[in-house]
């Protein structure tokens, strides 16, 4: 099944070039949206697969954190994966704002 945008076609465009700047552009908004989203799913996956596979980094250091009651760094880790949720929240509303520019704040 092919998608044919009549206006951009008559005017002489390739299939390809119609694609990528009308169809692409308006479906990269929930792309963006769900790859915001899966980075949440992500993090926590890094936790869960350091502490299986015992890979040192910074998921297995909370999770001992956990186990030894090192409240401070539990909650210094904790407070670090926020951060970085944050950022990447924040980082996919700029990318909203360039891909659309009617996106308002």
């Amino acid at each position: 099944m092919r998608i044919i945008f009549v206006p951009a076609r008559s005017l002489g465009m390739s299939e390809i070039l119609v694609v990528f700047r009308h169809a692409l552009k308006n479906a990269a908004l929930p792309i963006v949206t769900v790859l915001g989203i899966s980075f949440g799913n992500l993090l926590n996956g890094t936790v869960i697969v350091e502490f299986i596979f015992s890979i040192p980094g910074i998921g297995t250091l909370l999770v001992n954190g956990i186990y030894s009651r090192d409240y401070p760094l539990v909650q210094t880790l904790i407070l670090f994966y926020a951060f970085i949720f944050i950022v990447v929240n924040f980082l996919t509303d700029i990318v909203y704002k360039k891909i659309d520019p009617r996106v308002q704040f």
